[in-house]
């Protein structure tokens, strides 16, 4: 019998990488139509992760932006970051496999979009007239979109020019 698997200080190394990688979060209005899907059952929800997973970009990608900070996290019953299946963590003073980003749209990124999806790229590429300190870059100012690692959909989320809206992807990897 011949086995192979991806061992866990690899997935620790390949958390240290992304750590200090060029990492941006897109954000885009995926499209209208999912808005009146009803609830799928856990058959089809399993289907569409499986075909979520073979995924490139996002399907309307409105901008970019910046992660604005990064830490390594842990399962922790007691923890304080509540993810969307109800687990809990917390940050881990010491490397692990999962790693949380943590992005924002401010109050005036993206407005008149409503946001439905969001996706975690590696290697985006912006153009050398956006400012160094400017953390939402709008789509015509990528020059290339890297490579996405992880999509996240949702629904709509009306970016009116009222709200900001933090984004916080984790990564287990």
């Amino acid at each position: 019998m011949a086995l192979s698997v991806f061992v866990a200080g690899s997935r620790i190394a390949f958390a240290r990488y992304l750590m200090q990688a060029p990492l941006f979060v897109a954000v885009g209005s995926g499209d209208a139509a999912w808005d009146s899907l009803p609830e799928p059952t856990p058959e089809e929800e399993a289907q569409q992760l499986a075909a979520l997973s073979q995924e490139s970009a996002l399907t309307n990608c409105i901008g970019v932006t910046r992660v604005r900070a990064r830490s390594y996290m842990k399962a922790d019953p007691n923890g304080d970051i509540i993810l969307s299946d109800g687990s809990a963590w917390s940050v881990s003073s010491t490397e692990t496999n999962t790693i949380r980003l943590e992005a924002k749209l401010d109050i005036g990124d993206a407005t008149g979009d409503s946001v439905r999806e969001t996706g975690v790229y590696l290697d985006t590429k912006i153009s050398e007239s956006v400012a160094a300190g400017q953390m939402f870059i709008p789509l015509a100012d990528v020059t290339n979109l890297g490579t996405l690692l992880q999509l996240h959909r949702f629904p709509p989320i009306v970016r009116d020019g009222t709200i900001s809206q933090a984004i916080n992807p984790y990564l287990e990897l």
